[in-house]
């Protein structure tokens, strides 16, 4: 009897936009938006362990982007979890901001619309020039600038 096994399946979850940032390569000023790209080991084409997981902040304009640190994965998950219920609907602009203000460790309910709706975070880049890269949207592998389609699944990256 044989056992099918294989890997390199990927899942693909956004967790939503994070901040607004201007874009190095599309000069377009948008909410750039965090997304985690796993991939497993299956087992008769189930998933059952992932054995990579990936961060990317990405130009929802463009697809270029930069892959985070676990520091940064640590503080984007939970801006991008709160912004992505706004945009949904799920919870209201006073819940949001009650939300944003415990992300930022406040305990005052004293809005000040600026710290609410400009706060962008820093952003660390590696020596090899993350702000450059492009990113393919149904796996998240990394594709060169010019690429018409993934080398990784074979989608079309041009818009």
């Amino acid at each position: 009897m044989p056992i099918f096994f294989g890997w390199g399946h990927t899942t693909k979850k956004i967790f939503g936009p994070v901040f607004k940032h201007m874009c190095s390569h599309c000069h377009n000023e948008e909410y750039w938006i965090l997304t985690r790209v796993r991939v497993w080991f299956t087992l008769f084409f189930i998933p059952l362990i992932p054995y990579e997981n990936k961060y990317y902040l990405t130009c929802p304009i463009c697809e270029y982007g930069m892959t985070l640190n676990s520091e940064q994965i640590s503080s984007f998950v939970p801006i991008a979890e709160v912004n992505q219920f706004l945009v949904e609907g799920h919870i209201t602009k006073e819940e949001y901001e009650r939300r944003v203000f415990a992300l930022n460790g406040e305990t005052t309910l004293a809005l000040d619309e600026t710290k609410v709706h400009d706060v962008e975070p820093e952003i660390n880049t590696d020596d090899e020039g993350d702000s450059e890269k492009r990113f393919c949207s149904q796996c998240g592998k990394q594709v060169a600038p010019n690429a018409k389609f993934c080398g990784g699944c074979g989608a079309s990256t041009s818009k």
